[in-house]
């Protein structure tokens, strides 16, 4: 009783600390990691609720593989042409910017949607035309029904990354300003989207309800962000000009770019090599990584991305000392926080599966493999939390070259260890080998951090 009572107190005391130190309950759940974290485990409830419809309606075959399978392009568009510079540029930028003035911010915000918006348009029409010539190369295991299905679902889900260019871009805007609330209540509103599709739009219109569903999710996502980034004084125009800060933007973002056109590649090669195994591995796969994702994100990109605002401001203001004692402080918070939720996880993945997605057409074989796959990707939790961190204080710092080719690096490990594991342990070949580039990947990503900020002290000075 007593240790009871000691345990509550600490969190009263951790909850009236950080209360004076956001100043207030309202800039405490609107603006630190808190709100972050309280939407992430919102998002992640629907994306549960989402998973278990998903399941007892789909069970682990044929539908649900072609549906997980038909993002994959869609996601690397995104990755490539948008989100490089998003992550990698933007926030650091937009920050600076507007520290000095809200109409140069403005200026910079409608040069990205501009250019994000018109070349992603370009590349999913010119992929869409082409789809039919390459889809036996992207799904070689599919048989030809569930290609035809693949081609109409990938050519609707194009429409998705011009609409999550938006969306991002606002996002973007939102961290910088450390709107973190409007910023992790899109992801709700996006599987209430999917949700809606599956329960109302899958029994009128097939398997194509299925993509409506997710679009209308995306244009929730968009409404979400638009509405605080509209009321900060923000107002979207196109404007195609280039000036000094955009060609900046491109510098940074072009490792960035070649970083995630690597991750995505990953991506389709996991779905390619599932789909060569038996009906369904696509399935497994995609509903153990969702749960995999949920102590990363519900911790360790909460942590980082609150984290990366502040860590910004501290390389712009050239405090480097300080720099130095958020990351590692926050870094130690990830490690323990996701390693404790790692093991936790592991042991009750069995239960969790059964409970959450069992019944219906997902019936005890599925239950099983899906709950061994997760207890190997528990290992991955921690390593991929803390990649978050290292790979943001590298964009900070405004260097986005080392953690890239660092995460390329690890990608060819996972490429190269997978394909020599598959043959011994099929499906699990996925995440015991993303444990493998992840940890190569974090030690990697730590030695040059420690470079970084050892060595080159001055490059981080305050400009004029």
């Amino acid at each position: 009783m007593v240790k009871l009572f000691a345990m509550f107190r600490r969190i009263i005391l951790k909850f009236r600390r950080k209360h004076d130190e956001a100043g207030g309950v309202k800039n405490l759940l609107l603006h630190t990691s808190l709100a972050l974290m309280l939407t992430s485990g919102m998002s992640y409830f629907f994306g549960l609720l989402r998973d278990k419809i998903f399941a007892y309606r789909f069970g682990a075959g044929s539908v649900l593989d072609v549906y997980n399978a038909s993002f994959t392009i869609p996601d690397l568009f995104l990755a490539v042409f948008v989100t490089g510079a998003i992550l990698a540029a933007f926030v650091p930028i937009f920050t600076e910017l507007d520290e000095k003035s809200l109409k140069k911010s403005n200026v910079y915000m409608n040069q990205i949607l501009s250019y994000g918006v018109g070349v992603l348009v370009v590349a999913s029409v010119l992929f869409a035309i082409s789809l039919p010539w390459i889809v036996d190369f992207l799904v070689p295991g599919f048989d030809a029904e569930q290609k035809a299905q693949y081609i109409l679902l990938t050519r609707m889900m194009l429409i998705s990354p011009i609409l999550f260019t938006i969306s991002n871009t606002f996002g973007a805007v939102l961290i910088s300003i450390r709107g973190f609330l409007w910023y992790g209540l899109a992801p709700v509103f996006y599987n209430i989207g999917i949700i809606f599709g599956v329960l109302v739009l899958v029994p009128n219109f097939g398997i194509a309800g299925l993509v409506c569903g997710t679009l209308i999710g995306v244009f929730l996502h968009i409404l979400v962000r638009l509405i605080p980034t509209y009321k900060y004084g923000l107002r979207f125009r196109m404007n195609f000009s280039i000036d000094e800060n955009l060609k900046e933007t491109f510098r940074l973002m072009l490792p960035k770019m070649a970083q995630l056109a690597a991750w995505q590649l990953l991506l389709i090669w996991f779905v390619r090599l599932a789909s060569d195994l038996p009906e369904g591995s696509v399935t497994i796969y995609s509903f153990s990584r969702n749960f995999q994702s949920v102590p990363v994100s519900l911790i360790g990109i909460a942590i980082a991305l609150a984290a990366f605002s502040k860590l910004s401001h501290l390389a712009a203001d050239g405090e480097m000392a300080e720099f130095k004692k958020v990351t590692t402080t926050k870094g130690f918070r990830i490690v323990v926080a996701t390693g404790v939720s790692a093991i936790g996880l592991a042991i009750a993945a069995p239960y969790i599966i059964r409970l959450l997605l069992g019944g219906g057409a997902f019936d005890d074989t599925a239950v099983a493999l899906t709950a061994s796959m997760l207890m190997i990707y528990c290992i991955s939790i921690p390593l991929e939390s803390l990649m978050h961190l290292l790979a943001r204080a590298h964009y900070a710092l405004k260097n986005t070259l080392r953690p890239s080719l660092i995460h390329i690096t690890s990608i060819l490990v996972i490429v190269g260890s997978s394909q020599l594991l598959v043959a011994e342990i099929g499906v699990y070949a996925i995440p015991a080998s993303f444990s493998i580039g992840l940890a190569v990947q974090v030690g990697l990503l730590v030695a040059s951090l420690r470079g970084l900020i050892s060595s080159k002290p001055k490059l981080f000075s305050r400009r004029d």
